[in-house]
């Protein structure tokens, strides 16, 4: 067998948030074909697996990973059909998200034009259902191409079998760790572009004067809006939005919104969004800054002072140390509101 790991790596600069210990062994893959042969010396030495990709919605343990981290970089974009409405399209799991999002805006192509700017690769993408302004991945999502870790078989999912959920999918639920996304397939709309009804967009353009924004205008806002909210991990590590928007029952919204008048229900805000069967999602950014957080911080973390959503590394951080901090917000959402709020990004203890 010639696959050879390399050994004894840092895991804390794989990733945005520049935490975790070390992989014992590590390796990068760059096409789908060397997987096979990966498992099988997985196998071979009896060794646990991790699959990592852009490291921005990944927190690893503070030790040792006594197993084999395998980062996927698989790469490339390709038209697989089109018609006068639509266009089918490929895209490789290593390929930078954001960047793809450009080309597709580029070509004129609609459908996940509100998802610029989140950091990552593609093939963390259906993981994660990512979603912002009311688009969501799996609106745009036809299948799914993945490397079966149980029988060592390149395969497809469907849309439908991703099961996409908010913020979630089968990568993340029944099957999580059976498949390694390997590309991904969407198809997309040659349709002029519906505007994204919140608050911060429609505020863009009417102080813009631009009535009817097509496809880059919309993709640049949705920029300058996430620039203004989100602080580059480069300068302060961090992964974005720390916490999900909380789902909650009628009577709990009903409850806050009558204890903070701020508070109303969509279209007019949009901090809390009626969803079907009488449940209500809440801004979990609004509750953290309602309970008074914004700018926790800890001796070595903190929650950002302009924006309660996002948790940083103030330096040499821990996972404990950032735990200890996701502990007290989600302890004081419980307290008083009785919420509870669950993270977004992947935590891997070891």
């Amino acid at each position: 067998m010639s696959f050879q790991p390399q050994q004894n790596v840092d895991l804390a600069e794989l990733t945005t948030f520049k935490i975790g210990g070390r992989a014992a062994f590590f390796t990068e893959v760059t096409s789908a074909s060397q997987l096979p042969e990966i498992f099988a010396w997985l196998k071979q030495n009896s060794l646990p697996h991790l699959v990592l990709s852009g490291g921005s919605n990944t927190i690893f343990g503070d030790g040792i990973f006594r197993g084999l981290v395998i980062k996927i970089s698989i790469m490339g974009f390709a038209v697989i059909s089109e018609s006068e409405k639509s266009a089918v399209i490929m895209v490789g799991s290593g390929e930078d998200w954001d960047e793809i999002v450009k080309r597709v805006v580029e070509r004129g192509l609609s459908g996940m034009e509100a998802l610029s700017g989140i950091p990552g690769l593609t093939g963390a993408t259906p993981v994660q259902n990512i979603g912002a302004y009311g688009q969501e991945l799996k609106d745009t999502v036809k299948s799914v191409e993945v490397f079966d870790t149980k029988s060592s078989e390149l395969g497809s999912l469907s849309r439908a079998e991703c099961d996409f959920g908010y913020r979630d999918s089968i990568f993340k639920s029944d099957l999580k760790g059976r498949y390694i996304i390997t590309s991904v397939v969407f198809e997309l709309s040659k349709k002029a572009p519906g505007v994204p009804n919140y608050k911060d967009v429609v505020s863009y353009f009417e102080s813009h004067n631009i009535a009817s924004p097509n496809l880059e205008q919309i993709r640049q806002a949705v920029l300058e809006i996430r620039r203004g909210k989100f602080v580059d991990p480069s300068i302060m590590p961090n992964a974005g939005s720390f916490f999900k928007n909380p789902v909650v029952t009628e009577l709990v919204a009903k409850k806050i919104m009558q204890q903070n008048p701020d508070v109303k229900v969509y279209p007019e805000d949009t901090k809390i969004i009626p969803l079907e069967g009488g449940n209500y999602k809440i801004a979990a950014g609004w509750l953290i800054q309602n309970l008074g957080l914004k700018g926790l911080e800890l001796e070595k973390v903190r929650i950002d002072p302009n924006h309660a959503l996002v948790l940083e590394n103030k330096g040499g951080a821990s996972q404990k140390d950032l735990k200890e901090l996701v502990s007290k917000i989600q302890d004081a959402a419980m307290q008083k509101y009785g919420i509870a709020l669950e993270p977004e990004p992947v935590i891997v203890e070891f």
